[in-house]
């Protein structure tokens, strides 16, 4: 996921003016790690799932206009559940690479909230030539450990 700086700081202010609350509460029953937030910033496209073997076992990843880029490790360290069964659940995912200097370059976890949409489709990809996109928004944030 290519942001461009300004836009994603643009979108992080307005991320936190219009979910303040999502921010505020901690999902009952699940802690965050002590941290400072490194960015903040709302997306929105498709999650995509295809029936293909990934021998890499590489995790998510994002990346800055800067060049600066994060692999997660899977499985997440945490999940939880969207109060919507339509919504894919909420993650905390632990950095396992980094690459580049800039934006990401300090950041040690990324979590996934408020999420909208994103579930797996009821027929899921059988062959490689075969995806599933469905239309998704979460809130990211990158968080860099405290200290």
């Amino acid at each position: 996921m290519k942001i461009n700086r300004l836009w994603a700081l643009l979108l992080g202010f307005t991320c936190f003016a219009l979910c303040g609350s999502s921010l505020a509460q901690e999902p009952q029953g699940i802690s965050l790690p002590e941290n400072s937030r490194v960015w903040a910033v709302v997306g929105e496209g498709v999650q995509i799932y295809e029936a293909k073997a990934n021998p890499a076992g590489a995790g998510p990843g994002w990346s800055a206009n800067d060049g600066s880029e994060v692999v997660g490790a899977l499985p997440p360290l945490k999940t939880w559940t969207s109060h919507d069964a339509k919504n894919i659940p909420w993650l905390l995912v632990a950095v396992k690479s980094r690459s580049g200097s800039g934006l990401l370059d300090k950041v040690d976890y990324v979590v996934r909230i408020s999420t909208e949409g994103g579930v797996p489709p009821n027929e899921l990809p059988k062959t490689e030539r075969e995806t599933a996109r469905v239309k998704y928004r979460a809130i990211y944030l990158f968080l860099q450990k405290a200290g």
